[in-house]
């Protein structure tokens, strides 16, 4: 059971690493808002039907303070940390966004010692500064960063920031939901709630939800929606019933190297040999769960 939840964390990770070149490749034609609506509304209908079944088999039982509870994680999760991730990549650099995203599980760890009371070692300390001090390289290391080349690429940095320490939150607080109501009942409410209330907000600050209708971006939103938003979810959650939250973002390590390569070969984006070192940096710091294993594995043998 166990290996087959770390293969369902690959798997989504692998997914996910192509959230920032999706986003990316639909353009300026489409607001980040309308994006992040679509997307999770999108995703969360897909999952729907399964988590139908799922309720009525299960018999599980769901009142209106678990349906809030599982609409502010949505909020939380759409309104909040998925929309300043479109707005990283909307105003910065995907690769980058890529990278910055994908420390969240260095503070999912912290999270997770406050919320869920998890053992805080000090590897995880030390893979914490090794990240930042990666982060802090990256950020420095960017030749473009006052240039014209993007929107606003500090504000996209800062927005990328607040989207993994957001995301960090959610993944901590979403392992109590699943525990209670499962992975797909978990995911579709709080997604078509999410969804909804974003589509609410953008019509009262006057956002539109249209786009160009053409094949390109139809086909882009679908694969938001179905498979990173649906797919990756389910499967990501699904792993979390067997792993610690901790463990189950280990995975994350491999996002800066796929994204930054799809960056690259579709986007052309270019990174510093600084940059390059931060990403290193911050692949040893999210592999901690590696490393930790290979002392223990070394300590026994002594």
């Amino acid at each position: 059971m166990k290996l087959k939840s770390h293969l369902y964390c690959l798997v989504a990770i692998c997914i996910w690493s192509t959230l920032e070149l999706a986003g990316k490749l639909l353009g300026e034609g489409i607001s980040p808002f309308a994006i992040t609506a679509w997307r999770f509304l999108i995703g969360g209908a897909c999952i729907a039907p399964f988590a139908v079944r799922n309720w009525t088999q299960n018999k599980i039982k769901l009142t209106v303070s678990s349906i809030l509870k599982l609409g502010l994680l949505g909020i939380l999760n759409v309104v909040i940390s998925m929309l300043l991730l479109q707005w990283a990549i909307y105003y910065g650099k995907a690769s980058l966004v890529a990278v910055i995203v994908s420390m969240n599980p260095l503070f999912v760890s912290l999270f997770a010692l406050v919320l869920l009371k998890e053992k805080l070692s000090k590897f995880q300390i030390y893979s914490l500064f090794v990240g930042l001090v990666g982060l802090t390289i990256i950020i420095l290391g960017e030749k473009e960063l006052f240039q014209q080349n993007f929107v606003n690429l500090p504000l996209g940095i800062v927005f990328a920031i607040l989207a993994g320490v957001t995301f960090a939150l959610y993944t901590v607080l979403t392992k109590w939901a699943v525990s209670q109501y499962g992975n797909l009942i978990t995911n579709s409410v709080s997604f078509l709630i999410g969804g909804i209330v974003l589509s609410a907000i953008n019509l009262i600050i006057g956002k539109s939800m249209s786009f160009d209708p053409s094949w390109h971006n139809i086909w882009l939103l679908l694969y938001l929606g179905v498979i990173i938003t649906g797919l990756a979810y389910i499967l990501y959650f699904e792993a979390m019933k067997e792993l610690s939250a901790s463990r189950a973002s280990f995975y994350f390590f491999l996002k800066p190297a796929l994204a930054t390569l799809l960056a690259y070969f579709f986007l052309s984006e270019q990174l510093s040999a600084w940059q390059i070192g931060g990403i290193i940096l911050i692949m040893v710091a999210l592999s901690r769960r590696f490393w930790i294993d290979l002392y223990e594995r070394n300590k026994l043998k002594a």
